[in-house]
């Protein structure tokens, strides 16, 4: 199993999507937040090809969905880095270039 490491801007990420949900329930934004570190720690430290390549990111970038959002991560075979993790409805390839 791989270890999982957040970037700054996955972090950030992580604080807005808090915000955001708990904006109408605070209960709802911990258990969201809570899903997704499950996806990372428990899906993609293991099985890190489960994610796949986009047009607009680098070759060595993987997304991987978690109900609206992306996460999007680099991995070797010792890490998994967390780069971002956006709202589908953005303009993905924008923020990436």
């Amino acid at each position: 199993m791989r270890r999982i490491v957040f970037s700054p801007e996955a972090l950030e990420d992580l604080e807005e999507i808090w915000l955001y949900i708990a904006q109408d329930s605070p209960a709802r934004a911990d258990g969201f937040l809570d899903q997704l570190y499950a996806l990372c720690t428990e899906k993609l430290a293991v099985f890190p090809e489960i994610g796949t390549g986009r047009d607009y990111l680098d070759e060595h970038v993987s997304a991987f969905p978690c109900k609206r959002y992306m996460i999007y991560y680099r991995s070797d075979t010792v890490l998994i880095e967390i780069i971002r993790i956006l709202h589908g409805s953005r303009d993905l390839p924008a923020i990436f270039q």
